[in-house]
């Protein structure tokens, strides 16, 4: 997904009842008030000042919990702290965001950014993991994008965030296969065979779809080759000739 279509979603669902939903909330000086709230906290939000315009959301929705507005406030927190670049916090706000309004037309758009969110944490973990012992570490964030993605094409296939949540989904097969391919080859170099046979099997098992998907088969070869499990090992290299005459 570019960052150019990123940003389109996010503008188009930041905008989802700014146009619409806000309709219907009374006219008296309640209204008013918060109308005046949440203009202030959009102004502070087009001035990069997210910090200010999430209190000032918070405050909008403390004061007037019910009707439009309250519902709009806390879609836009879930747009702040993502453009913030607070993940945990865009998490955080999207499930809440789902929990108080389970049934409303926009929780697909929730939905999108926890798993958008978690996809970013989950990057951030694989930029870092290069610099430290990879087997170490679970890639859960990656997991749950790719469960929030699943869910979303499944059950708002009509939405339009579901392409990209497909598109999204292939994406995070490859990411977590690689992952597990590298943590096979973590425990081949230090000589851990039965460990890097139960992950590469893995791979062969789960993301057989996925580029990853010879490489594993090679650590099997290679590790049914140190165990001296010369059964197993004549197994792997018929797959690995059907694989190589695909």
């Amino acid at each position: 997904m570019t960052l150019s279509r990123l940003f389109l979603l996010l503008l188009l669902s930041a905008s989802l009842a700014a146009c619409g939903t806000l309709r219907g909330d009374r006219t008296d000086d309640e209204a008013q008030t918060a109308q005046a709230l949440y203009e202030q906290a959009q102004a502070a939000g087009r001035r990069g000042e997210f910090e200010t315009a999430i209190r000032q959301l918070e405050q909008l929705q403390a004061q007037f919990p019910f009707g439009h507005y309250a519902r709009q406030a806390q879609l836009d927190i879930i747009h702040m702290y993502f453009r913030a670049e607070d993940m945990d916090s865009t998490v955080a706000a999207a499930d809440r965001y789902m929990r108080l309004y389970p049934r409303d037309e926009n929780v697909a758009y929730a939905y999108y950014m926890r798993a958008t969110a978690n996809m970013n944490r989950g990057r951030d973990f694989l930029t870092g993991i290069f610099r430290i012992d990879r087997s170490m570490r679970d890639p859960e964030p990656l997991r749950q994008a790719y469960a929030d993605f699943r869910y979303l094409a499944q059950n708002f296939p009509d939405t339009e965030y579901a392409d990209d949540a497909r598109d999204q989904m292939t994406n995070l097969r490859m990411q977590l296969a690689e992952h597990e391919l590298y943590v096979a080859d973590y425990y081949m170099r230090r000589g851990a065979y039965v460990a890097a046979a139960r992950r590469a099997q893995g791979v062969v098992e789960q993301f057989n779809d996925t580029p990853a998907y010879e490489d594993a088969l090679h650590i099997l070869s290679e590790a049914y080759e140190r165990l001296e499990m010369d059964d197993l090992r004549e197994e792997i290299r018929q797959l690995l000739e059907t694989a190589a005459a695909v």
